[in-house]
């Protein structure tokens, strides 16, 4: 029987985790980095793009949050829309039906 191969997904998501290790990658330059100013070598434009690539993805978690939160709060919504139309649909044939059964 063969075996399943396993992917590296974070959420089932695979832009989350392109994210997510992007900065796990930055964070190690940045320490990588940090080791080697310790010894002497000068690394500082290395560390400062990758605090650069670091804020940026952190910016991108932030919007895709902001998007994932908005996109849910959307759908809600159009549920609640969707209920409430329902109803008065219901409603309305209700009504039909006790004026059919009253006249």
């Amino acid at each position: 029987m063969k075996e399943k191969r396993r992917r590296l997904r974070i959420n089932d998501d695979t832009m989350t985790t392109i994210v997510v290790l992007s900065l796990l990658f930055c964070v190690a330059v940045v320490v990588a980095g940090m080791v080697l100013a310790f010894f002497g070598v000068d690394v500082s434009t290395i560390v400062g793009n990758a605090l650069t690539v670091f804020g940026t993805e952190l910016g991108i978690c932030g919007v895709m949050t902001i998007f994932n939160r908005w996109a849910d709060r959307q759908d809600k919504q159009a549920e609640k829309r969707q209920e409430r139309r329902l109803r008065r649909e219901e409603l309305k044939n209700e009504r039909k039906r006790n004026e059919q059964s009253a006249g």
